[in-house]
């Protein structure tokens, strides 16, 4: 079975944004899959968000909308 996700791009990432800390060999599969946890929270929110409006298509502002929300809900 293929890989999930570019390991190599992703820890690329993850050494960039973290500077100066130590890192493990397996933390950028825990990274990847609490970014798909907050993916599908904050498309299950502006899916409320588009039906309360009326819209059956998830638009940009309720993308906007939620990712508030949703940053609110995942800040440590």
């Amino acid at each position: 079975m293929g890989r999930l996700f570019p390991r190599s791009s992703l820890r690329r990432i993850v050494k960039k944004n973290a500077k100066g800390t130590n890192i493990s060999k397996r933390a950028d599969g825990l990274v990847y899959l609490d970014y798909i946890l907050f993916i599908e929270a904050l498309l299950k929110e502006a899916s409320i968000q588009a039906r309360q409006d009326g819209h059956k298509v998830i638009r940009q502002r309720h993308i906007e909308h939620a990712t508030e929300n949703t940053l609110r809900k995942f800040r440590g």
